[in-house]
């Protein structure tokens, strides 16, 4: 039998072995050294909470939270086809017109509305409709 690959086994294992080893002790300084459980559960409003009340232990989100003063992406959404007069809403996302933050609401239609974020509509244009992905099959 060959000495070579059986030297070559021994290594590795010797290397792997060695990580191992070094894997381990890092863990258990970190371990030694973090901060108790009970000092980031004050820092942080995200932390559960069994005995916290059950407004405090929603999550926010930031399509959900609009900037103080602002209305909502689902209220300029809203707004924006009650405008129109139509409910096909295909996006809505945040953009800008002439330099000044606004919601922009496109419609399956090809509708585009600027939605200030105080919930006015500042513009409406057309462009042509959106027309949803139809895969083709290639037989």
């Amino acid at each position: 039998m060959k000495k070579g690959p059986l030297v070559l086994s021994i290594l590795l294992t010797g290397v792997v072995l060695a990580l191992l080893f070094t894997l381990v002790s890092v863990y258990k300084r970190t371990i030694q050294n973090a901060v108790p459980a009970e000092a980031t559960e004050t820092q942080s409003p995200y932390v559960f909470q069994f005995d916290a009340p059950a407004d405090a232990l929603s999550t926010p989100s930031l399509a959900n939270t609009p900037i103080p003063g602002t209305v909502s992406i689902y209220d300029a959404a809203a707004e924006a086809a009650k405008v129109l007069g139509r409910d096909d809403v295909y996006l809505t996302e945040y953009s800008q017109l002439n330099g000044a933050d606004a919601y922009l609401v496109t419609f399956l239609s090809g509708d585009l509305v600027y939605v200030s974020m105080d919930g006015q509509v500042i513009s409406t244009s057309k462009r042509d409709p959106v027309t949803p992905y139809q895969p083709t099959s290639h037989r």
